[in-house]
């Protein structure tokens, strides 16, 4: 069920209307909770099961944390396995499906890959983190468990952001569940731009980037002028498309009396890698941060590592597990480690996230590296595989031929039309306190909605993750 989507809309009147109906937050609560559920098991009921047992599993498990301090390891070793195992079965076994089969069948069984195909729970990613840093911070003793089972629930399984996102921190998200929350105006306030934008960028400017972007990596050998043309275009694509759920979650949330997390800070400008995952998925580079990056750089420096290393190790681990957390394809592997290569390079260089050159020049030339890495890291990102990429860079001509070039030009004629009105936005926001350009900037994205919203409309990109 698509924010973008006639049923979304219908569900999420309903329950609008039936929990600002009831002013008792615990029934308020339930509502929510009721609503989650349906909404997470429309697809595939066995979802919502899932979601309950591993979501009961751990209200227990961080209860029995703190009622028995001295078992806290064991629990939280527990915890971990569960978690990450059934996150590793579902989200990788089809990575070895292909294998299983041919050994089976070599066994004398027949085994059909086919068969051994698993459905990926959609959102299983997000909510696994959710509930994992919900069980880190209690065994840590920074936050403490939550003693309300359906405040718990209702936490993990918070319909505006289970499918993709922001991965919510306990300590925000859960107090504002536990308050009593009646309705202002300044929930429409805030939630309307938000909603306007949302539509905006993923009916108008993603969903009609991705025809184009879609043909050119469904080519089994493209030159390399038309496989930059493709790059230049998925890179639009993706911030639009996933900035996009981000907005209408934010939105959606803001009518329910929730203030969420923001997950993009205008990545594009970034000037170095690091400054591009502070504002890139924050929700997730923070949760990486502190969970992974963090641990790993105290544990370099326990071991008394040389210095070099002990400033290498860490970027490398957390990217190359970013890289596994988006998917079991080679190409989400090869880029999380591109990136943590990135991140080392600038470090030992000398440059760290908050870097900014002394003259305008420098900084223009420092932003058009840092734009050219990220569109060649969307390039493995999106890549059908790793060795398409390699046969296109090492052995695919870049001239292309004419049809190729016409293609190409299209598309990046595309991209840079649909990314003006980005651009314009940024530089409304950033130049200008007039209420009349943010006014005539929402009324043409709104009409722009109305001409597009009938038009075809594909599934966020980040729902797979």
């Amino acid at each position: 069920m698509a924010f973008t989507s006639y049923d979304f809309l219908l569900f999420f009147l309903i329950v609008l209307v039936l929990y600002w109906g009831v002013r008792e937050r615990r029934w308020q609560n339930l509502i929510l909770l009721a609503a989650s559920y349906y909404f997470y098991g429309s697809v595939q009921v066995w979802y919502a099961v899932m979601l309950g047992a591993s979501t009961t599993a751990d209200f227990f498990l961080a209860r029995g944390m703190a009622a028995y301090p001295d078992r806290k390891r064991l629990v939280m070793g527990l915890s971990l396995i569960v978690n990450l195992g059934v996150l590793a079965f579902f989200k990788y076994f089809d990575f070895f499906s292909g294998s299983v089969a041919s050994f089976l069948n070599t066994l004398g069984f027949s085994a059909d890959e086919l068969l051994l195909k698993i459905v990926l729970p959609a959102g299983l990613s997000f909510f696994t983190l959710k509930k994992l840093g919900y069980m880190i911070d209690v065994s840590r003793g920074t936050l403490k468990p939550t003693h309300t089972f359906v405040d718990f629930a209702l936490y993990v399984s918070y319909f505006p952001q289970i499918v993709a996102g922001p991965i919510e921190r306990p300590q925000k998200l859960l107090p504002q569940i536990e308050a009593p929350r009646t309705w202002q105006a300044e929930f429409f306030y805030k939630a309307w731009p938000l909603l306007v934008m949302g539509f905006f960028k993923k009916l108008v400017i993603a969903n009609s980037v991705q025809v184009l972007v879609n043909r050119v990596f469904s080519f089994s050998d493209p030159s390399g002028f038309l496989l930059l043309s493709g790059a230049l275009g998925y890179t639009l694509q993706i911030l639009a498309d996933f900035s996009a759920y981000t907005d209408l979650s934010r939105a959606v949330s803001f009518l329910l009396g929730f203030n969420t997390s923001e997950n993009f800070h205008q990545p594009y400008l970034s000037l170095t890698p690091t400054d591009f995952w502070n504002r890139w998925h924050i929700s997730l580079s923070t949760w990486l941060r502190d969970y992974v990056f963090f641990p790993v750089r105290r544990m370099a420096l326990r071991y008394k590592l040389n210095e070099n290393l002990a400033m290498s190790i860490p970027p490398l681990v957390t990217m190359f597990i970013s890289g596994l957390w988006h998917g079991a394809g080679l190409n989400f592997v090869i880029w999380g480690l591109y990136y943590g290569v990135l991140i080392t390079a600038y470090q030992l260089a000398g440059i760290r996230g908050d870097w900014k050159p002394s003259s305008k020049l420098k900084l223009f030339f420092a932003w058009l590296l840092m734009f050219s890495f990220i569109v060649f890291g969307w390039m493995i990102f999106r890549a059908p595989s790793m060795t398409w990429l390699l046969h296109i860079l090492l052995n695919s001509p870049f001239i292309p031929t004419h049809n190729e070039f016409i293609l190409g030009l299209i598309t990046m004629t595309m991209a840079l039309a649909y990314s003006l009105p980005l651009l314009l936005k940024h530089l409304i926001d950033q130049y200008t306190n007039e209420s009349w350009a943010q006014a005539a900037f929402y009324a043409i994205a709104a009409a722009l909605i109305v001409v597009y919203i009938n038009s075809a409309s594909s599934d966020f990109i980040y729902f797979q993750f």
